[in-house]
């Protein structure tokens, strides 16, 4: 792989890791609460990322994204997730305590949801298999092109979440108040439902 290449790669792939997603609504949901939690849900996320990339370089994606009904079955899985995390979200924001509630709404398993959010997302599989055969330069170093790829992607979305995860942490004092947590809550909430109802549309 050509420098050029490699680097018109890391561009495009700057442009999608920065775009809100539902990756970015899970690592911001969970970095409220704390960043300890955020890094869990982002390391889920990477776990993710490597799923995927691996399955684009093993040629799963190919053999997926030619089955409708697969893909169908993951954007209404996924869809259905994020109806729950806003489901969470929305129940914390219209209690009257809700400090207590976002404790007690809010997932136990920030790794698992970063997995789920990612691994659920039909648009990531399509991604991947989609852009990173554009870069590939056709000989025997293929595999070498794709481990580069792979891990280039890996480490970029490293970055974007450690200045992510401290920016929403730096929140987490103004949610003391009442008010403002339960704006966030439900906030949180509804840009969920519309991540979910983009899924459903997409």
């Amino acid at each position: 792989m050509t420098l050029e290449r490699w680097t018109a790669f890391v561009g495009v792939l700057l442009v999608v890791l920065c775009t809100p997603g539902p990756d970015f609504a899970v690592v911001v949901r969970h970095s409220l609460a704390s960043p300890r939690r955020g890094v869990r849900a982002a390391a889920g996320i990477e776990t993710g990322l490597a799923a995927h990339t691996a399955a684009a370089a093993l040629g799963l994606s190919a053999v997926l994204a030619a089955r409708p009904d697969v893909l169908t079955a993951i954007r209404l899985a996924g869809a259905a997730y994020l109806v729950w995390l806003a489901a969470h979200a929305l129940r914390a924001a219209l209690v009257r305590d809700p400090a207590a509630a976002s404790a007690r709404e809010r997932s136990p398993h920030p790794y698992l949801d970063g997995v789920a959010s990612n691994l659920l997302n039909p648009k990531a599989l399509l991604f991947f298999l989609g852009l990173i055969p554009q870069f590939v330069v056709p000989g025997p170093t293929v595999t070498a092109q794709l481990l580069l790829m792979a891990a280039t992607t890996v480490v970029a979305s490293t970055l974007w979440w450690a200045v992510v995860i401290p920016v929403a942490a730096r929140g987490r004092a103004a949610l003391e108040r009442s008010r403002v947590r339960r704006t966030v809550d439900a906030v949180t909430g509804g840009a969920l439902l519309a991540v979910a109802v983009g899924v459903i549309r997409g």
